[in-house]
């Protein structure tokens, strides 16, 4: 097996912990045996919602860094971070302390620890003909996360009480999040930049991504972000929508549950389709089928339009993100890579933190919540068109000399000696 993707296997076997840890895992704590226990599920939804706004707000700057500095020290910084902020969530006495834990540490760890900042590691690993099947491997080995972590962190809470269970899910993103960053390694070209002097140099340095954006970016983030905000939002009240529609709620949950099953072939194969059909057509598809599948859960009086749900849901939401960071990468692949994509990270995550407080806004009752989910299958359908028409060019951004972070030379720092880990060579 070549090197580089043995770093594949590693980056995902990261991004499954920091997923399992700083996201899926509060699926549980928010439930009565967790920290809403004590402080109130809305308070532990507010936080985790806040954290998720922060992440999109640090974005920018982990692309910076990223883009700068190097992948690896963003990855390992932001699990020393996370594993503070979870060993924090463990000693709070107060509402307040466990908001501004979540603002303040978890926040800025999911930033620097969820996809965004590996796509980055992986542009600078493979050409461009081997991303689409670099993107589906990734994303395959990293669909076991809710699998893994869910039924952990409830057995976890269920022997060792919440504080207990999130100490060692600390220790858990603490050690997996730092021995693997140590195994990987930056590829040579992507070390020995120039690197900014200071403060207003760095965020000179960030606001160059917005420099080298186009129309054509801003039109397909705005499109993604209103397809964001719709699938997150009617994904999130799936089972209480049903529930309304007269279905019972465990039976729904346990259907639902194998949507994740299901989304692992085309979280493989759709991203690597991409070498043979553009990324903008497969994601404007994928968008317009969770748009179906909206309108399907919205009208479903029988099992078998559930099953329908499920089976369409689940074929394409697992590939909706690589697809995205392909498109990017197709059309800004380069030394403002982490930057630019940061930038979309931002409203990405505006979007799934915004989606399930649109729907619930419209309405919980069967006749609201059905409204909601049409209004959603309508903005998923509008977004897949805008996405075809922001991307239909398949040609990459020409990268100029001038491209490149420049500063004094001065500025620039010695190259270190050669690291352990893993090389980029093949």
């Amino acid at each position: 097996m070549q090197r580089k993707w043995l770093g594949v296997v590693l980056a995902s076997l990261f991004i499954n912990t920091s997923y399992g840890t700083l996201s899926y895992a509060f699926s549980v704590l928010v439930t009565k045996s967790g920290p809403a226990g004590e402080f109130g599920a809305a308070w532990v939804s507010a936080g985790f919602a806040s954290a998720l706004l922060v992440s999109g707000l640090c974005a920018i700057f982990v692309g910076t860094v990223a883009d700068l500095f190097g992948t690896r020290r963003v990855m390992a910084g932001g699990a020393v971070v996370g594993a503070a902020g979870l060993a924090l969530v463990g000693l709070c006495q107060e509402r307040w302390q466990l908001l501004l834990v979540m603002l303040v540490l978890n926040g800025p760890a999911m930033a620097a620890t969820f996809y965004e900042p590996v796509y980055v590691l992986m542009n600078r690993w493979f050409e461009a003909r081997e991303r689409g099947r670099a993107y589906g491997v990734l994303t395959l080995l990293s669909g076991f996360s809710i699998t893994i972590f869910t039924p952990l962190t409830r057995w976890l809470v269920h022997e060792l009480n919440w504080r207990g269970a999130v100490g060692v899910l600390a220790v858990i993103l603490l050690v997996v999040g730092t021995l693997v960053p140590l195994l990987l390694r930056e590829p040579p070209h992507a070390q020995g930049h120039a690197r900014p002097a200071g403060p207003r140099a760095f965020l000179a340095e960030s606001r160059a991504g917005l420099r080298h954006t186009t129309a054509a970016f801003w039109l397909f983030t705005a499109a993604f972000f209103a397809a964001t905000v719709a699938f997150n939002g009617y994904q999130f009240h799936m089972v209480a929508q049903l529930e309304t529609r007269g279905f019972h709620e465990a039976d729904v949950a346990n259907v639902i549950a194998l949507t994740g099953i299901i989304s692992l072939p085309a979280r493989l194969i759709l991203p690597m389709s991409s070498g043979r059909a553009p990324s903008a057509i497969l994601l404007g598809v994928c968008l317009a089928l969770l748009g179906a599948a909206a309108w399907i859960a919205a009208s479903a009086d029988a099992w078998w339009q559930v099953w329908l749900y499920v089976g369409v849901f689940g074929v394409v939401f697992g590939s909706v993100y690589p697809l995205r960071a392909l498109a990017v990468s197709e059309r800004f692949s380069g030394p403002y890579f982490g930057r630019i994509i940061g930038i979309q990270a931002l409203f990405v995550a505006f979007g799934r933190a915004l989606g399930p407080l649109t729907i619930g806004l419209i309405g919980t009752d069967e006749g609201s919540y059905q409204l909601g989910f049409r209004i959603a299958g309508i903005a998923l359908f509008v977004s897949a068109v805008a996405t075809w028409l922001a991307l239909r060019r398949a040609v990459a951004t020409t990268l100029r000399p001038s491209d490149f972070p420049t500063l004094r030379p001065s500025d620039a720092p010695t190259l270190p000696k050669a690291e352990g880990g893993l090389p980029d060579g093949d």
